[in-house]
């Protein structure tokens, strides 16, 4: 059994973790919601690991953060669901590692209308987060952390996105974490 799982939404941003962590156990769990719920569960499901590590990238909602900063998820809830429904998902805290919120959506920029300002923490938007962790949640393992590296900011042209620089800086940091 590999008792650590990394997981990523797509094969460029897992290639610099692969490169620095060949030995690791690694899987592409797509792009959105649905796709990387759906690939999270069957692998979770078939293997039963003691830990799951999500990593991507992320538009930040947030000044405070900078492009290319490595952050962990800490509280997560899926954008455009109504209040009756809404709820939040848990990941543990990295030492090192600034924590933030995040929600995931479905289109970049579908964070933008349910932005609070002066939150607690600073705020991302990715767009697997919450479905990973409700896998995670149903099938009880025992750690999940969600980390990502800032590409963007939200609402910045496709264009603008630093997404090489962010994949570099997240491979760099996952790869000097939860060595086995």
């Amino acid at each position: 059994m590999d008792n650590t799982h990394f997981y990523f939404p797509t094969e460029a941003e897992a290639s610099v973790f692969r490169t620095l962590r060949p030995d690791a156990y690694v899987r592409v769990i797509g792009v959105g919601m649905a796709e990387a719920t759906s690939m999270a569960f069957a692998y979770i499901a078939a293997i039963n690991p003691k830990r799951v590590v999500l990593c991507g990238i992320a538009g930040a909602c947030d000044a405070r953060l900078q492009t290319g900063q490595v952050v962990a998820v800490v509280n997560d809830a899926v954008a455009g669901l109504p209040e009756a429904y809404a709820r939040s998902y848990g990941a543990k805290a990295v030492d090192g590692l600034a924590a933030v919120c995040s929600l995931t959506v479905n289109h970049t920029g579908d964070s933008l209308p349910y932005l609070v300002e002066n939150q607690d923490m600073p705020c991302i938007e990715q767009m697997e987060g919450a479905g990973v962790a409700a896998a995670c949640e149903s099938l009880g393992v025992e750690e999940f952390y969600h980390i990502r590296a800032i590409s963007n900011r939200v609402g910045d042209e496709r264009s603008e996105w630093r997404i090489d620089d962010a994949v570099t800086s997240l491979g760099a940091v996952v790869a000097q974490l939860f060595k086995e």
